[in-house]
Protein backbone atom coordinates (compact mmCIF):
# COMPACT_ATOMS: atom_id res chain seq x y z
CA UNK A 1 0.00 0.00 0.00
CA UNK A 2 1.72 3.60 -1.22
CA UNK A 3 2.27 6.25 1.78
CA UNK A 4 -0.62 7.60 2.57
CA UNK A 5 -2.94 5.53 1.43
CA UNK A 6 -5.35 3.88 4.54
CA UNK A 7 -6.70 0.42 5.25
CA UNK A 8 -10.39 1.07 6.12
CA UNK A 9 -13.80 -0.37 5.49
CA UNK A 10 -17.20 1.06 4.18
CA UNK A 11 -18.62 0.94 7.97
CA UNK A 12 -16.00 3.46 8.83
CA UNK A 13 -16.10 6.02 6.26
CA UNK A 14 -19.82 6.04 5.99
CA UNK A 15 -22.85 5.65 7.43
CA UNK A 16 -24.83 2.83 6.09
CA UNK A 17 -29.10 3.89 5.84
CA UNK A 18 -31.71 1.02 4.53
CA UNK A 19 -35.12 1.81 3.03
CA UNK A 20 -38.59 0.96 3.91
CA UNK A 21 -42.00 1.22 2.46
CA UNK A 22 -45.41 2.32 3.06
CA UNK A 23 -48.25 0.27 3.04
CA UNK A 24 -49.94 0.32 -0.53
CA UNK A 25 -53.14 -0.37 0.47
CA UNK A 26 -53.24 3.62 1.79
CA UNK A 27 -53.57 5.56 -0.43
CA UNK A 28 -52.85 8.65 1.62
CA UNK A 29 -49.36 7.30 1.64
CA UNK A 30 -48.78 8.21 -2.23
CA UNK A 31 -48.12 10.31 -5.00
CA UNK A 32 -46.89 12.95 -2.89
CA UNK A 33 -43.48 14.79 -3.15
CA UNK A 34 -40.73 12.71 -1.74
CA UNK A 35 -38.60 10.81 -4.04
CA UNK A 36 -38.64 7.20 -3.55
CA UNK A 37 -36.39 4.75 -5.18
CA UNK A 38 -36.45 1.05 -6.11
CA UNK A 39 -33.90 -1.10 -7.50
CA UNK A 40 -34.76 -1.06 -11.26
CA UNK A 41 -34.53 2.36 -11.07
CA UNK A 42 -31.20 2.28 -10.02
CA UNK A 43 -29.82 -0.74 -12.21
CA UNK A 44 -30.82 1.26 -15.28
CA UNK A 45 -28.58 4.67 -13.99
CA UNK A 46 -25.74 2.82 -12.79
CA UNK A 47 -23.06 5.38 -12.11
CA UNK A 48 -25.66 8.70 -12.49
CA UNK A 49 -26.78 11.06 -10.44
CA UNK A 50 -30.29 10.53 -9.49
CA UNK A 51 -33.07 12.98 -8.86
CA UNK A 52 -36.58 11.91 -9.14
CA UNK A 53 -38.39 9.01 -9.12
CA UNK A 54 -41.47 6.64 -11.10
CA UNK A 55 -43.77 6.56 -7.25
CA UNK A 56 -43.15 9.52 -5.03
CA UNK A 57 -44.78 9.06 -1.56
CA UNK A 58 -46.31 11.97 1.52
CA UNK A 59 -44.85 13.35 4.33
CA UNK A 60 -47.30 10.66 6.14
CA UNK A 61 -46.10 7.95 4.28
CA UNK A 62 -42.44 8.52 5.17
CA UNK A 63 -43.30 8.73 8.72
CA UNK A 64 -45.37 5.61 8.51
CA UNK A 65 -42.33 3.64 6.65
CA UNK A 66 -39.15 2.29 7.65
CA UNK A 67 -37.71 4.75 4.84
CA UNK A 68 -34.93 7.23 5.96
CA UNK A 69 -34.09 10.62 4.13
CA UNK A 70 -30.70 10.39 2.55
CA UNK A 71 -28.94 13.96 1.96
CA UNK A 72 -28.03 14.77 -1.48
CA UNK A 73 -24.35 13.11 -2.47
CA UNK A 74 -25.48 9.89 -1.12
CA UNK A 75 -24.45 7.36 -2.82
CA UNK A 76 -27.48 4.67 -3.22
CA UNK A 77 -26.46 1.60 -3.21
CA UNK A 78 -28.87 -1.61 -4.52
CA UNK A 79 -28.25 -4.42 -1.96
CA UNK A 80 -31.25 -6.81 -3.14
CA UNK A 81 -31.59 -8.61 -6.34
CA UNK A 82 -29.46 -6.80 -8.75
CA UNK A 83 -26.79 -6.17 -5.90
CA UNK A 84 -24.19 -3.20 -6.29
CA UNK A 85 -25.48 -1.28 -8.64
CA UNK A 86 -25.25 2.47 -7.60
CA UNK A 87 -26.24 5.85 -8.00
CA UNK A 88 -25.32 9.72 -6.28
CA UNK A 89 -28.48 11.49 -4.58
CA UNK A 90 -29.00 14.84 -6.67
CA UNK A 91 -31.24 15.58 -3.79
CA UNK A 92 -32.44 14.65 -0.72
CA UNK A 93 -34.19 11.01 -1.56
CA UNK A 94 -35.37 7.70 0.49
CA UNK A 95 -35.42 4.52 -1.07
CA UNK A 96 -37.60 0.90 -0.34
CA UNK A 97 -35.79 -1.72 1.44
CA UNK A 98 -33.87 -3.20 -1.28
CA UNK A 99 -30.90 -0.70 -0.65
CA UNK A 100 -27.82 -0.56 1.98
CA UNK A 101 -26.73 3.43 1.00
CA UNK A 102 -24.04 5.27 2.10
CA UNK A 103 -23.57 8.55 3.38
CA UNK A 104 -19.87 9.66 3.31
CA UNK A 105 -18.00 11.00 5.96
CA UNK A 106 -15.36 13.67 5.51
CA UNK A 107 -12.66 11.22 4.70
CA UNK A 108 -14.18 10.18 1.37
CA UNK A 109 -15.35 11.66 -1.70
CA UNK A 110 -18.77 10.34 -2.48
CA UNK A 111 -18.30 10.41 -6.13
CA UNK A 112 -14.62 8.32 -5.62
CA UNK A 113 -16.97 5.82 -3.71
CA UNK A 114 -19.11 5.20 -6.03
CA UNK A 115 -16.36 4.39 -8.65
CA UNK A 116 -14.53 1.84 -5.95
CA UNK A 117 -18.64 0.17 -5.60
CA UNK A 118 -18.94 0.08 -9.17
CA UNK A 119 -14.98 -1.05 -9.83
CA UNK A 120 -15.59 -4.38 -6.44
CA UNK A 121 -18.87 -4.92 -7.35
CA UNK A 122 -18.06 -8.35 -7.12
CA UNK A 123 -17.42 -8.42 -3.83
CA UNK A 124 -20.90 -7.51 -2.87
CA UNK A 125 -22.48 -9.87 -4.95
CA UNK A 126 -20.03 -12.41 -3.31
CA UNK A 127 -21.51 -11.44 0.33
CA UNK A 128 -25.45 -11.99 -0.76
CA UNK A 129 -27.28 -14.53 0.30
CA UNK A 130 -30.64 -15.73 -0.30
CA UNK A 131 -33.08 -18.58 -1.62
CA UNK A 132 -35.59 -16.53 -3.67
CA UNK A 133 -33.17 -13.42 -4.57
CA UNK A 134 -29.83 -12.65 -3.32
CA UNK A 135 -29.58 -9.75 -0.67
CA UNK A 136 -26.34 -8.22 1.65
CA UNK A 137 -27.04 -7.21 4.90
CA UNK A 138 -26.31 -3.56 6.25
CA UNK A 139 -23.34 -5.11 8.79
CA UNK A 140 -21.71 -7.28 5.48
CA UNK A 141 -21.89 -3.42 3.80
CA UNK A 142 -20.31 -2.02 6.87
CA UNK A 143 -17.72 -5.17 6.85
CA UNK A 144 -15.97 -4.28 3.21
CA UNK A 145 -12.19 -3.48 3.27
CA UNK A 146 -11.28 -0.93 1.16
CA UNK A 147 -7.52 0.93 0.84
CA UNK A 148 -8.40 4.54 0.55
CA UNK A 149 -6.25 7.65 -1.04
CA UNK A 150 -5.78 10.66 0.78
CA UNK A 151 -8.40 13.67 -0.80
CA UNK A 152 -5.96 14.75 -3.46
CA UNK A 153 -5.93 11.46 -4.76
CA UNK A 154 -9.37 10.83 -4.58
CA UNK A 155 -9.68 14.15 -6.52
CA UNK A 156 -7.35 13.49 -9.39
CA UNK A 157 -9.26 9.74 -9.48
CA UNK A 158 -12.32 11.17 -9.77
CA UNK A 159 -11.47 14.24 -12.48
CA UNK A 160 -10.02 11.35 -14.75
CA UNK A 161 -12.68 8.86 -14.78
CA UNK A 162 -15.62 11.50 -14.71
CA UNK A 163 -14.15 12.88 -18.30
CA UNK A 164 -13.95 9.31 -19.45
CA UNK A 165 -17.78 8.91 -18.84
CA UNK A 166 -18.38 12.35 -20.01
CA UNK A 167 -16.47 10.94 -23.38
CA UNK A 168 -18.88 7.87 -23.00
CA UNK A 169 -21.73 9.94 -22.53
CA UNK A 170 -21.17 11.68 -25.85
CA UNK A 171 -20.27 8.90 -27.81
CA UNK A 172 -23.73 6.92 -26.16
CA UNK A 173 -25.69 10.08 -27.51
CA UNK A 174 -24.24 10.23 -30.92
CA UNK A 175 -25.12 6.61 -31.60
CA UNK A 176 -28.46 7.03 -30.32
CA UNK A 177 -29.15 10.27 -32.25
CA UNK A 178 -28.01 8.04 -35.42
CA UNK A 179 -30.02 4.98 -34.70
CA UNK A 180 -33.00 6.68 -34.32
CA UNK A 181 -32.42 9.04 -37.21
CA UNK A 182 -31.44 5.96 -39.18
CA UNK A 183 -34.48 3.70 -37.98
CA UNK A 184 -36.44 6.99 -39.19
CA UNK A 185 -35.29 7.23 -43.07
CA UNK A 186 -35.44 3.68 -43.11
CA UNK A 187 -38.97 3.52 -42.69
CA UNK A 188 -39.99 6.34 -44.56
CA UNK A 189 -38.31 4.69 -47.57
CA UNK A 190 -39.38 1.84 -46.96
CA UNK A 191 -43.09 3.40 -46.49
CA UNK A 192 -42.26 4.22 -50.02
CA UNK A 193 -41.94 0.72 -51.20
CA UNK A 194 -45.02 -0.47 -50.03
CA UNK A 195 -47.01 1.83 -51.72
CA UNK A 196 -45.25 1.77 -55.06
CA UNK A 197 -43.58 -1.82 -55.62
CA UNK A 198 -45.27 -5.00 -56.12
CA UNK A 199 -46.08 -7.31 -52.72
CA UNK A 200 -45.02 -10.98 -52.58
CA UNK A 201 -45.70 -13.57 -50.36
CA UNK A 202 -42.30 -14.58 -48.40
CA UNK A 203 -42.05 -17.81 -49.85
CA UNK A 204 -42.98 -16.71 -53.13
CA UNK A 205 -38.97 -15.27 -52.88
CA UNK A 206 -37.32 -18.41 -52.05
CA UNK A 207 -36.74 -20.79 -54.66
CA UNK A 208 -37.87 -23.95 -53.07
CA UNK A 209 -40.91 -22.46 -51.45
CA UNK A 210 -41.76 -23.53 -48.08
CA UNK A 211 -38.99 -25.79 -47.88
CA UNK A 212 -36.54 -22.85 -47.94
CA UNK A 213 -38.54 -21.63 -44.72
CA UNK A 214 -38.91 -24.33 -41.63
CA UNK A 215 -38.36 -23.31 -37.84
CA UNK A 216 -36.61 -25.56 -35.33
CA UNK A 217 -36.66 -29.16 -34.19
CA UNK A 218 -39.06 -30.31 -31.08
CA UNK A 219 -37.48 -30.55 -27.68
CA UNK A 220 -38.27 -34.55 -28.51
CA UNK A 221 -35.88 -34.28 -31.02
CA UNK A 222 -33.33 -32.07 -29.78
CA UNK A 223 -33.10 -32.42 -25.54
CA UNK A 224 -30.68 -30.88 -23.38
CA UNK A 225 -28.75 -34.53 -23.09
CA UNK A 226 -27.27 -33.71 -27.21
CA UNK A 227 -25.54 -30.59 -26.30
CA UNK A 228 -21.87 -30.16 -26.01
CA UNK A 229 -19.36 -27.82 -25.40
CA UNK A 230 -17.84 -27.81 -29.29
CA UNK A 231 -18.98 -29.12 -32.77
CA UNK A 232 -21.73 -27.91 -35.25
CA UNK A 233 -23.09 -24.43 -33.44
CA UNK A 234 -26.62 -24.36 -32.26
CA UNK A 235 -28.61 -20.71 -32.43
CA UNK A 236 -31.08 -20.26 -29.54
CA UNK A 237 -33.30 -16.92 -29.15
CA UNK A 238 -30.52 -15.28 -27.26
CA UNK A 239 -28.06 -15.63 -29.89
CA UNK A 240 -30.38 -12.98 -32.14
CA UNK A 241 -29.93 -9.35 -32.09
CA UNK A 242 -31.37 -6.99 -34.60
CA UNK A 243 -29.43 -7.84 -38.06
CA UNK A 244 -26.48 -9.59 -36.01
CA UNK A 245 -26.18 -12.83 -34.61
CA UNK A 246 -24.74 -13.04 -31.13
CA UNK A 247 -21.96 -15.79 -31.11
CA UNK A 248 -21.06 -16.09 -27.24
CA UNK A 249 -22.57 -18.53 -25.26
CA UNK A 250 -23.56 -21.09 -27.73
CA UNK A 251 -24.08 -24.48 -27.32
CA UNK A 252 -23.01 -27.56 -30.28
CA UNK A 253 -24.03 -30.39 -31.19
CA UNK A 254 -22.61 -33.65 -32.53
CA UNK A 255 -21.73 -33.66 -36.31
CA UNK A 256 -24.40 -37.02 -36.20
CA UNK A 257 -27.12 -35.39 -34.03
CA UNK A 258 -26.17 -31.64 -36.98
CA UNK A 259 -26.50 -34.91 -40.17
CA UNK A 260 -29.95 -35.86 -38.30
CA UNK A 261 -31.79 -32.74 -37.92
CA UNK A 262 -30.54 -30.96 -41.49
CA UNK A 263 -34.14 -29.94 -42.25
CA UNK A 264 -33.82 -27.52 -39.49
CA UNK A 265 -29.74 -26.41 -40.35
CA UNK A 266 -28.95 -23.01 -41.68
CA UNK A 267 -26.09 -22.17 -43.51
CA UNK A 268 -24.11 -18.48 -43.71
CA UNK A 269 -26.12 -16.11 -45.56
CA UNK A 270 -29.16 -17.95 -44.26
CA UNK A 271 -32.24 -15.27 -42.04
CA UNK A 272 -32.85 -16.43 -39.02
CA UNK A 273 -36.23 -14.83 -37.32
CA UNK A 274 -37.77 -15.47 -33.82
CA UNK A 275 -41.35 -16.53 -33.81
CA UNK A 276 -41.95 -17.78 -30.25
CA UNK A 277 -41.61 -15.19 -26.67
CA UNK A 278 -39.71 -12.13 -26.37
CA UNK A 279 -38.30 -10.55 -28.73
CA UNK A 280 -40.90 -12.04 -31.67
CA UNK A 281 -40.33 -11.54 -35.23
CA UNK A 282 -36.24 -10.14 -34.41
CA UNK A 283 -34.41 -10.88 -37.50
CA UNK A 284 -30.86 -11.51 -38.63
CA UNK A 285 -28.68 -12.31 -41.26
CA UNK A 286 -25.96 -15.29 -40.68
CA UNK A 287 -22.66 -14.02 -41.21
CA UNK A 288 -20.22 -14.95 -39.15
CA UNK A 289 -21.12 -19.36 -38.60
CA UNK A 290 -20.67 -21.51 -42.00
CA UNK A 291 -23.20 -23.73 -40.70
CA UNK A 292 -25.75 -25.04 -37.69
CA UNK A 293 -28.78 -26.02 -36.05
CA UNK A 294 -31.69 -23.70 -35.15
CA UNK A 295 -33.96 -24.46 -32.32
CA UNK A 296 -38.26 -24.24 -31.87
CA UNK A 297 -38.56 -20.87 -30.96
CA UNK A 298 -36.52 -19.93 -34.31
CA UNK A 299 -37.02 -20.00 -38.03
CA UNK A 300 -34.73 -20.30 -40.82
CA UNK A 301 -35.49 -18.68 -44.04
CA UNK A 302 -33.38 -19.00 -46.84
CA UNK A 303 -33.84 -16.53 -50.13
CA UNK A 304 -32.76 -15.86 -53.65
CA UNK A 305 -34.85 -14.12 -55.27
CA UNK A 306 -34.24 -10.90 -53.51
CA UNK A 307 -31.59 -9.02 -51.81
CA UNK A 308 -30.14 -11.16 -48.19
CA UNK A 309 -29.62 -7.59 -46.43
CA UNK A 310 -33.10 -5.56 -48.09
CA UNK A 311 -35.30 -8.67 -46.98
CA UNK A 312 -33.60 -8.76 -43.44
CA UNK A 313 -34.39 -4.70 -43.28
CA UNK A 314 -38.04 -5.23 -44.25
CA UNK A 315 -38.31 -7.97 -41.81
CA UNK A 316 -37.45 -5.23 -39.10
CA UNK A 317 -39.21 -2.96 -40.56
CA UNK A 318 -42.87 -1.24 -38.57
CA UNK A 319 -44.80 -2.73 -41.04
CA UNK A 320 -43.98 -6.30 -40.67
CA UNK A 321 -43.49 -5.65 -36.73
CA UNK A 322 -47.39 -4.67 -36.71
CA UNK A 323 -47.86 -7.56 -39.42
CA UNK A 324 -46.61 -10.34 -36.55
CA UNK A 325 -48.38 -8.30 -33.70
CA UNK A 326 -51.73 -8.84 -35.72
CA UNK A 327 -51.21 -12.32 -36.54
CA UNK A 328 -49.63 -13.44 -32.68
CA UNK A 329 -51.40 -15.95 -30.87
CA UNK A 330 -50.97 -16.75 -27.07
CA UNK A 331 -50.59 -14.83 -23.74
CA UNK A 332 -47.61 -15.99 -21.78
CA UNK A 333 -45.39 -16.48 -24.80
CA UNK A 334 -46.66 -14.97 -27.79
CA UNK A 335 -45.78 -16.80 -30.91
CA UNK A 336 -46.50 -16.62 -34.64
CA UNK A 337 -46.99 -19.74 -36.77
CA UNK A 338 -44.96 -20.64 -39.29
CA UNK A 339 -47.75 -20.33 -41.85
CA UNK A 340 -48.09 -16.56 -41.36
CA UNK A 341 -44.17 -16.00 -41.62
CA UNK A 342 -44.54 -17.69 -45.18
CA UNK A 343 -47.45 -15.37 -46.07
CA UNK A 344 -45.56 -12.09 -45.47
CA UNK A 345 -46.48 -9.54 -47.35
CA UNK A 346 -42.62 -7.80 -48.87
CA UNK A 347 -42.43 -5.23 -51.10
CA UNK A 348 -40.19 -5.85 -54.08
CA UNK A 349 -39.00 -2.51 -55.86
CA UNK A 350 -36.04 -2.92 -58.63
CA UNK A 351 -33.16 -4.30 -58.90
CA UNK A 352 -31.64 -0.24 -59.05
CA UNK A 353 -33.65 0.63 -55.96
CA UNK A 354 -33.04 -2.38 -54.11
CA UNK A 355 -28.84 -1.74 -54.55
CA UNK A 356 -28.95 1.81 -53.84
CA UNK A 357 -31.18 1.31 -50.15
CA UNK A 358 -28.43 -1.45 -49.20
CA UNK A 359 -26.16 0.65 -49.79
CA UNK A 360 -27.11 3.79 -47.99
CA UNK A 361 -28.78 1.78 -44.88
CA UNK A 362 -26.29 -0.76 -45.07
CA UNK A 363 -22.81 1.67 -44.42
CA UNK A 364 -25.16 3.62 -42.14
CA UNK A 365 -25.60 0.51 -39.99
CA UNK A 366 -21.46 -0.03 -40.45
CA UNK A 367 -20.71 3.36 -38.83
CA UNK A 368 -23.00 2.10 -36.04
CA UNK A 369 -21.59 -1.08 -35.49
CA UNK A 370 -18.17 1.23 -35.36
CA UNK A 371 -19.51 3.30 -33.04
CA UNK A 372 -20.83 0.51 -30.77
CA UNK A 373 -17.15 -1.07 -30.64
CA UNK A 374 -15.63 2.08 -29.63
CA UNK A 375 -18.05 2.64 -26.88
CA UNK A 376 -17.27 -1.14 -25.85
CA UNK A 377 -13.60 -0.70 -26.06
CA UNK A 378 -13.47 3.05 -23.84
CA UNK A 379 -15.96 0.92 -21.69
CA UNK A 380 -13.27 -1.75 -20.98
CA UNK A 381 -10.04 0.84 -20.68
CA UNK A 382 -12.63 3.04 -18.50
CA UNK A 383 -12.04 -0.35 -16.41
CA UNK A 384 -8.81 -0.95 -16.52
CA UNK A 385 -7.76 2.61 -15.70
CA UNK A 386 -10.26 3.04 -12.72
CA UNK A 387 -8.45 -0.59 -11.39
CA UNK A 388 -5.16 0.15 -11.96
CA UNK A 389 -5.95 3.40 -9.62
CA UNK A 390 -7.61 2.00 -7.22
CA UNK A 391 -4.99 -0.44 -6.21
CA UNK A 392 -2.13 1.62 -6.15
CA UNK A 393 -0.37 0.62 -8.77
CA UNK A 394 -0.47 4.17 -10.65
CA UNK A 395 -0.48 7.33 -9.25
CA UNK A 396 -1.73 10.81 -10.99
CA UNK A 397 1.00 13.41 -10.06
CA UNK A 398 0.28 16.13 -7.87
CA UNK A 399 0.56 18.54 -10.80
CA UNK A 400 -2.33 17.70 -12.76
CA UNK A 401 -4.11 19.58 -10.16
CA UNK A 402 -2.15 22.33 -11.86
CA UNK A 403 -3.00 21.45 -15.29
CA UNK A 404 -6.86 21.07 -14.45
CA UNK A 405 -6.74 24.41 -12.86
CA UNK A 406 -5.20 26.46 -15.75
CA UNK A 407 -7.69 24.71 -17.49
Amino acid sequence: MRDGWVETSLGEIAEVIGGGTPSTTIPEYWDGDIVWLTPTEITSQDGKVVVDSIRKITDLGFKNSGAQMLPRDSVILTSRASVGYVALAGQELCTNQGFQSLVPKHSVLAKFLMFWIQQNRFEFESRSAGSTFKEISKSNVKSIKMELPPLPEQRRIVDLISSIDSYLGSLRSALAKSISARKSALESQLDSFNKTSPIFRLEELCATGKSAIVDGPFGANLKREDYLEEGVPVLKIQNIKQDCIVIKKMDFVSENKYQDLRRHSFQKGDIVMTKLGDPLGLSAIVREIDKGLIVADLVRIRPDKIDVEFLCMQLNSAKIQNYINRMQKGSTRPRVNLGMIREMPIAVPSEREINDFVNIFGAWSQQNRILEETIHSTEQLRSSVLSDLLSGKHEIPANYDNIIGAA
